[in-house]
């Protein structure tokens, strides 16, 4: 069965655990309360430019309704995990994956951002006011990525993988420990080279978004019952989705099968519970989907060239 969504704020999750302002810098550190999550969330925010680093895990799926009143420019770069972001009431959908970054314009419009269960999350969050937009002619320097006016009413989306170069700008400001004025004209720089990378970057393609979430689903529903395994058929009913279609659009979506994925995920599921856990193999084996303790002895060996009780004795070695 699918995940109940939750609606919540995402500053009602939040506990303050320090802010400070210096040279015009205002810096706080969260944990994530227990209730919901576990993490951490750490922001700074000056001249019309609002950062927020994301380290954290759901308990549940919950949607998380973030509206502004103003035109926004915003940078949602996905170190780890998987989100959904839906724009107001427009029915525009858009999934992102880890190593993808979504470049939006809200134009007033509330962002409904969807983080699934139990699915590790790394982001950083660039929120760009107009205050920062005209300052830096933001407008002028994307406008040809996408058709892009803060007068309009609509979301627009620009999504694209991470390059190597955005991969060592994120690198320097996760590792960066200044502050005061030093850390503000850091972030600012670092945030307008991300916007420049971007530039040079190519849209990715993208299927129909109702298809994607489906697929999305499909993934969740394989994750959260690993001691359920479901057929394809069933899991295409599940979605409202003709199993061969659901087959196709899996395997060239994420590059791999269903049954392979099922797979590789129940058995990392039985390594871990073999490596920190003293069940039994025949409860771990009921764990991941398998009624017959011989039939996962014979699937765990041919995944991992070891019986479970083989893996056991060397990860309690290491």
């Amino acid at each position: 069965m699918a995940n109940k969504k939750i609606n919540l704020l995402f500053n009602g999750i939040l506990q303050e655990q320090y802010h400070s302002s210096n040279c015009g810098i205002i810096s706080r550190k969260y944990n994530v309360n227990p209730l919901y999550g576990n993490g951490s969330a750490i922001t700074y925010s000056f001249d019309g430019l609002y950062i927020e680093y994301l380290n954290t895990t759901f308990h549940e799926d919950y949607i998380f309704n973030d509206s502004s009143s103003t035109n926004t420019l915003e940078l949602s770069l996905l170190l780890s995990g998987e989100k959904m972001m839906e724009c107001g009431n427009m029915n525009m959908e858009m999934v992102q994956q880890d190593q993808e970054c979504f470049l939006f314009s809200s134009s007033g419009k509330s962002i409904n951002t969807t983080y699934f269960k139990n699915n590790l999350i790394k982001e950083i969050r660039i929120r760009m006011y107009y205050e920062f937009i005209k300052k830096h002619q933001l407008i002028d320097l994307i406008s040809h990525i996408r058709k892009f006016d803060l007068n309009e009413k609509d979301c627009n989306f620009f999504a694209t993988t991470f390059s190597s170069k955005t991969n060592e700008i994120l690198t320097d400001i996760l590792s960066d420990t200044r502050s005061g004025i030093l850390k503000r004209l850091f972030l600012e720089g670092k945030t307008l080279e991300l916007v420049s990378t971007l530039k040079q970057r190519k849209a990715i393609g993208r299927s129909p978004q109702s298809l994607i979430k489906k697929l999305y689903d499909v993934k969740k529903i394989i994750l959260s019952n690993l001691n359920e395994p479901f057929s394809v058929k069933e899991l295409a009913r599940k979605v409202l989705l003709n199993d061969t279609v659901l087959k196709k659009e899996y395997k060239r979506v994420f590059n791999t099968s269903i049954s392979e994925y099922s797979l590789y995920v129940r058995m990392n599921k039985a390594k871990e519970l073999l490596s920190h856990t003293n069940k039994p193999i025949y409860e771990i084996s009921d764990m991941v989907g398998y009624k017959n303790p011989t039939h996962f002895s014979a699937a765990f060996k041919k995944h991992s060239k070891q019986t479970p009780k083989q893996f056991r004795s060397i990860s309690f070695k290491i």
